[in-house]
């Protein structure tokens, strides 16, 4: 759908029926609230999925949005329902890995109109690290359709979780090289030691991660990553080794055909 700022705007306020007043109403208030609540939740822990609506948290405020990427587009639209609150971005700039101004701006924006600070991570939550053995290891992708191809493909084979100087991470086993460095997991409820959140300022993305399942002693066997889920795998099956060897001797062919390379041009 192609629109202008000001015709979207619109659009936002009668969501958020501000606007009713001048142009009237064209939904009824139970329908919005359907539109808003979620149809696809895959644990009562992550926000879910509303109809077409992207579903989140800010603090302690919900929030109701959409982003959109076309080549050379990008447009994120960002609400508090409950605050009257709207913000939306559009820019003429970027491509269709989704990097671009619109979403940090327009998650920033939504933030400072709540009253909160910039950084969306916790810092009042102690780590829980005799709690870590239960949940480290690779998850791929759980079987069915893929719901968010963009971040589908940015997760690679699947995450790895580990521990690394101390903190635990989330680590996409994917070619990558920003990826695969992979993002630290911060404790995001104070009463759930399976509850996190990692951030990434890139996109202007922070998504709630969270295990559940027993499994042996207790260990997790599925992580969701916002309503993607990922099924945990044993570890002789973790394709790393497979992935950091490949990447290894690729490195090493390139190596070796610029040492080629430069002598040859040295004979010539």
């Amino acid at each position: 759908m192609y629109s202008t700022t000001a015709d979207i705007a619109r659009y936002v306020g009668a969501l958020l029926r501000t606007a009713a007043e001048e142009h009237g109403s064209v939904l009824r208030p139970e329908t919005v609230a359907t539109l808003f609540r979620p149809h696809f939740q895959p644990d009562p822990r992550v926000p879910g999925m509303g109809l077409a609506f992207e579903l989140g948290e800010e603090g302690d405020q919900p929030t109701v949005g959409k982003t959109g990427i076309v080549s050379g587009f990008h447009s994120a639209m960002g609400m508090a329902p409950e605050e009257g609150i709207g913000v939306l971005v559009f820019s003429n700039t970027g491509g269709l890995d989704g990097r671009g101004a619109p979403i940090p701006l327009a998650t920033m924006l939504l933030r400072l109109l709540l009253g909160l600070s910039v950084d969306p991570i916790r810092i009042d939550i102690a780590p829980r690290p005799e709690t870590w053995s239960e949940i480290c290891g690779w998850y791929s992708p759980a079987p069915g359709p893929v719901t968010n191809l963009s971040l589908r493909a940015l997760m690679g084979a699947g995450p790895e979780v580990v521990v690394q100087d101390g903190h635990l991470m989330l680590k996409p086993l994917t070619p990558i090289p920003a990826m695969r460095r992979g993002f630290r997991l911060y404790p995001d409820d104070p009463d759930d030691p399976r509850v996190f959140r990692i951030y990434f300022p890139e996109f202007g993305m922070n998504l709630r991660v969270v295990f559940d399942g027993g499994g042996k002693q207790g260990a997790a066997t599925r992580l969701l990553l916002d309503v993607m889920s990922f099924e945990r795998q044993p570890d002789f099956r973790n394709p790393r080794p497979w992935v950091t060897g490949g990447l290894a001797v690729g490195t090493a062919a390139l190596a070796i055909r610029s040492v080629r390379h430069h002598r040859g041009s040295v004979r010539t």
